[in-house]
């Protein structure tokens, strides 16, 4: 059986192998401290995400396309990690945190130690047992990446140029 200290080191070198950005963080208050570093515009935060950090900027119910698209740095949650890809899984109630993954450009999802499981056989088996959350599931490895009819490969079309996950205790 893998420790979770394994599965966290496992999670960690595949993310950086898809060329993500793998960040320990001791608290809620230690993410919003390196969302605040990485630029001087306020980091706009997913709803699910809100509720931890109760702070930064909410998406504009009214408009949440405008209030998100191209904002510098954006925040949500994921469900679990993928230790064997270093793949995160995000299950977004709501189309708006599903904007702030898609849209801003460089995306930090929150992730609790504890949710990183061993393979990803194991992350559509509790996606199978949630069966409403299927609707707005999403497995991310890295940031966006998409390639051309010339195959050149281009970062950052799709979604975020990128990605860095925060581990919590």
């Amino acid at each position: 059986m893998t420790t979770t200290t394994n599965r966290t080191a496992l999670f960690a070198e595949g993310l950086r192998a898809a060329q993500g950005e793998f960040v320990q963080c001791r608290s809620w208050d230690d993410v919003w401290q390196y969302a605040e570093s990485l630029s001087d515009e306020t980091p706009v935060v997913a709803p699910a995400a809100y509720v931890h950090l109760q702070r930064g900027e909410s998406p504009d119910e009214e408009d949440p396309l405008r209030s998100i698209a191209d904002r510098s740095v954006g925040i949500t949650i994921a469900t679990c990690g993928i230790a064997e890809t270093g793949s995160v899984l995000l299950i977004e109630p709501a189309p708006i945190d599903r904007a702030v993954s898609l849209l801003t450009r460089h995306l930090i999802v929150a992730l609790a130690e504890p949710d990183i499981v061993d393979e990803l056989t194991d992350g559509f088996r509790w996606l199978a047992q949630q069966p409403r959350a299927a609707a707005y599931a999403t497995f991310v490895t890295g940031p966006s990446r998409t390639a051309d009819i010339e195959r050149s490969l281009t970062i950052g079309v799709q979604g975020p140029s990128r990605l860095t996950v925060a581990v919590l205790p």
